[in-house]
């Protein structure tokens, strides 16, 4: 998960591993913030692992022998509640949540410790939310779950263990420094005494005359300007109104964040996930290079098509625009340098193309947008073929008008048909998987989590024992790692529930849908100015926080519209993207370019043309939404 101006921390956790160098007692908390980290990380690991067997072994039972496991469904969601839990702990500690440190790095040095105080404070404030208040819920939740035969209980008990594993792993996280430590301390002690004075005080005099998505909405960007991790800008934002009197008490807020994410359909994100890293670890994205090379290799600017090529069908498998861009970058911008592109057009057209990952089903965002808004995720997995081609064919006129213009790599001779088809037999264990995924969603053999788990052991048996491409060590290492990521991710989507829940209590989008009804009458019109505002949100937010927000908000205006919602999704999705290659943000520009090791600057203005490019795409589907239905209607 991608984070912005904060350090990236390896999978030990924060700095601690270097502690041995200060005194001898801050070695020891080093050493147990390392232990701790490496535990609940295998913690996720182990629950990743079980989830994953368990849902297949229900995949197989129900086609196989036709006897459904009545409770492998419920197994796995208890399971993501664990798993998403413990990776968000996990990723307090590593810096591995999503958070706009755009303004706070601005700042000048001497504002720099207060505000990272404050935004410790609201971390800690939030983690004994969840140790307090998570007690209180498991108290009060009563019965036994209906297939498992398990106290109900047992699902939330959780959510006190994470806020206790994720304030200490914040508090330790770097003991090189002893201040920033210090400051922990003094934070986590501030922490807790607010708890009990707002407690005390509630509901507060001086903001409980306000509605409740007012005090809400006015915590979520006062948390977001000082830095504060998205998911707990969201948490805590709501948190807030619970001492205002308002309508969802604080263990509310924490069962209505589990119920959020406990959709079956979401499993299909870590398993989804899982394969994109199980792909790229295996090197079966160089199968699918070759491919892309032999086919529009011999062009003017030839490995600028096989870049945008390579993630139109790579990211059909991966799902990750981010792990696109770092793979892409790795592989193909260094042999672009070599052959006379600039580094910064380089990693302009790699950032640019790894829009495709979310457009291509099976893709997280429409996942995501699923979880957000009741619509069909095989129509949105089906809508998206067309666009991302049309998206990926923009951006291959894009790189030859480019190339021509600069003199980039001349086109050469087109390989022979010997070449196509040995690369294409070669790539095709991979491309089957897309086609595999499609048509089983499509025609109701399976659903997206079936799919999700089924291409997740097809990549890793390909991976493991067919191509023998990695060891178990590194296997567990890197499926670790994508327990933590895909938890991160899972708890962006529980944080957004209760955020989402006050906004439509408080008529929030119903006042939106009667603005922007007011004089407008003109499908197009409303589109294109969600875009326009679309455009702005996703300069600044990640794309997953950013739909979980606005997509409750803009669906009921859209529907008033007669706006189909699998058209609304592709453009929702498309447009918040594109901020990952506009400034100031831009996180895919800033992840080929660290990558890479080129100034992002110049990086951003080579991408110009590709943003206008995407642009055309997204009027395109707005004018015409046969672009985005057609293909569904079309396949019956």
């Amino acid at each position: 998960m991608p984070d912005y101006g904060m350090e990236e921390f390896p999978e030990s956790g924060g700095h601690a591993h270097n502690a041995t160098r200060g005194p001898h007692w801050l070695e020891v908390v080093g050493k147990a913030h390392v232990l701790t980290d490496r535990v609940a990380a295998t913690a996720a690991f182990v629950i990743l692992s079980a989830m994953s067997v368990v849902v297949l072994a229900g995949v197989i039972s129900r086609y196989v022998f036709n006897d459904a496991l009545s409770w492998s469904e419920e197994f796995a969601l208890w399971s993501f509640t664990w798993l998403i839990f413990t990776g968000a702990a996990v990723g307090i500690g590593r810096g591995g949540h999503v958070a706009m440190r755009v303004l706070t790095d601005m700042l000048p040095e001497r504002w720099q410790s207060p505000v990272a105080f404050l935004r410790d404070v609201a971390i800690f404030l939030t983690m004994t939310v969840f140790v307090l208040k998570g007690m209180v819920l498991i108290e009060r939740v009563g019965g036994t779950s209906p297939t498992l035969g398990l106290p109900n209980p047992l699902r939330y008990s959780i959510i006190p263990i994470s806020g206790v594993l994720g304030a200490f792993l914040l508090l330790t996280e770097n003991t090189e420094a002893p201040g920033v430590l210090l400051r922990r301390a003094a934070s986590l002690v501030g922490a807790v005494a607010l708890y009990f004075a707002l407690e005390a005080a509630a509901p507060l005099p001086v903001i409980s005359g306000w509605s409740q998505s007012t005090v809400m909405l006015a915590g979520f960007f006062l948390l977001m300007f000082i830095g504060t991790p998205i998911s707990f800008c969201l948490v805590g934002s709501v948190v807030l109104t619970t001492w205002t009197g308002g309508m969802l008490p604080a263990q509310a807020v924490l069962q209505n964040a589990v119920a959020g994410a406990g959709k079956f359909i979401l499993l299909a994100i870590p398993f989804f996930l899982s394969a994109g890293y199980l792909l790229n670890l295996g090197g079966l994205s160089g199968r699918l290079i070759d491919f892309a090379g032999s086919l529009v290799g011999h062009f003017r600017g030839g490995l600028a098509h096989v870049n945008v090529l390579n993630s139109l069908m790579l990211g059909g498998v991966s799902g990750s625009t981010s792990a696109d861009a770092a793979t892409t970058t790795k592989i193909i911008v260094p042999e672009m340098v070599k052959r006379g592109y600039s580094p910064a057009f380089s990693c302009a057209v790699t950032a640019a193309s790894a829009l495709l990952p979310n457009v291509v089903p099976p893709a997280i965002a429409m996942l995501v947008f699923a979880s957000a808004v009741d619509v069909s995720i095989a129509q949105l997995f089906i809508g998206g073929v067309v666009p991302g081609f049309i998206l990926a064919f923009a951006l291959m006129v894009t790189s030859y008008i480019i190339a021509r213009r600069r003199g980039y790599e001349a086109a050469s001779k087109r390989a022979p048909l010997s070449t196509v088809w040995s690369t294409f037999l070669k790539a095709f264990p991979v491309l089957v998987v897309v086609v595999v995924v499609l048509g089983g969603i499509r025609f109701g053999v399976t659903t997206a989590t079936e799919a999700g788990v089924m291409t997740l052991f097809y990549v890793f048996l390909l991976g493991k024992f067919v191509f023998n491409a990695y060891s178990w060590g590194t296997f567990f290492r890197n499926f670790r790692e994508c327990g933590i990521e895909a938890a991160t991710v899972a708890f962006l989507i529980a944080a957004s529930a209760p955020f989402a829940w006050v906004l439509i209590a408080d008529r929030v989008p119903q006042d939106l849908v009667a603005l922007m009804s007011d004089g407008i009458d003109s499908r197009i019109v409303v589109l294109l100015l969600m875009t326009v505002f679309l455009l702005g949100i996703g300069m600044f937010l990640d794309l997953t926080p950013a739909m979980l927000i606005t997509a409750p908000l803009f669906m009921p205006v859209l529907a008033g519209f007669g706006v189909d919602p699998v058209q609304a999704g592709i453009v929702m999705i498309i447009a918040l993207q594109l901020g990952g290659v506009t400034p100031p943000v831009g996180i895919l520009v800033f992840v080929s370019a660290q990558v890479a090791k080129v100034e992002p600057g110049p990086v951003f203005r080579a991408a110009i043309p590709f943003i206008f490019a995407t642009l055309v795409v997204i009027v395109l589907l707005e004018i015409f939404p046969a672009l985005t239905t057609g293909l569904w209607h079309l396949l019956g």
